[in-house]
């Protein structure tokens, strides 16, 4: 069988995902206010708006945040409240879906994740909402919290790796390891957010996702001291102090762009249609 590889999207195909994207954040923004939904920009959506108030030229997603509270209530209004070509997506709606965290998706497009090809789930040009929750204060009770986590994330995982690893060794143990049920992950996962909360922790973090800094967690401050900042021409939600949030993301140079053979797709895909 052969390995999918990725497909290598021309500039001006990205330029025109990253408008699709850039209308379903839109979308999404609208929905929040309306409904007094707080969120944030964050990762290289935000420091695309700090360094070029516009997308970083060479990224291809967006990524917003949202406390569990705000995320569980934008859940609930979702479908009744996006605009009839934005498709909500998570693991309550697509039983192909694996993740913790949700997508918002552009319907009439195609945009398939490389190594996901075969996971029978909904595809579509998207960008990634991610719910965030309390981590523990207590150094040892944070790394049981982040392993206990890391262990929801690799189950799921599993469904992709089994066909995407690059050896039949690791094949075969991811295998084995999707043949624990999602709902496990789904149910540890539930207990890890409503064990440690935004209300009883002063630090939050997102267990559905796998960047070094979440283990560490933010500051509450981040998600509730809110301001607006340009982004392609739209005001968009931000952390107030959105300076500290982006040096505890990536650092005090954050505003130096990397080397050019550093910015390559961050969300590589092996099949796309823009529509």
């Amino acid at each position: 069988m052969q390995k999918p590889v990725e497909k290598i999207m021309p500039q001006e195909d990205l330029r025109k995902m990253q408008l699709i994207q850039l209308d379903i954040l839109v979308e999404f923004d609208r929905v929040c206010r309306k409904n007094n939904i707080r969120y944030i920009m964050e990762g290289g959506t935000l420091l695309g708006a700090v360094r070029h108030k516009a997308f970083i030229p060479w990224d291809d997603d967006i990524d917003v945040r949202m406390l569990r509270d705000d995320y569980e209530k934008f859940c609930e209004i979702a479908d009744k409240e996006l605009a009839g070509n934005v498709y909500f997506q998570n693991c309550r709606n697509d039983k192909n879906y694996p993740w913790i965290y949700s997508k918002l998706r552009m319907n009439g497009t195609r945009a398939v994740r490389l190594g996901q090809e075969k996971m029978g789930m909904r595809d579509g040009v998207f960008i990634d909402v991610f719910p965030c929750d309390g981590i523990p204060d207590d150094p040892q009770l944070l790394k049981k919290h982040s392993r206990q986590a890391m262990i929801c994330r690799k189950i799921l995982y599993a469904r992709a790796a089994r066909y995407s690893a690059d050896t039949r060794v690791k094949r075969a143990f991811w295998r084995i390891v999707s043949l624990i049920p999602k709902s496990v992950a789904y149910k540890n996962a539930r207990k890890l957010t409503k064990q440690y909360t935004e209300q009883n922790c002063s630090r939050i973090g997102c267990i559905g996702w796998h960047e070094s800094f979440d283990v560490i967690g933010f500051e509450k401050r981040y998600f509730t001291e809110l301001t607006e900042l340009e982004f392609e021409g739209h005001m968009f939600l931000a952390p107030k102090d959105w300076d500290g949030f982006l040096r505890a993301t990536y650092g005090d140079d954050y505003m130096t762009p990397p080397p050019p053979d550093k910015r390559g797709a961050r969300s590589p895909l092996s099949d796309y249609d823009l529509g």
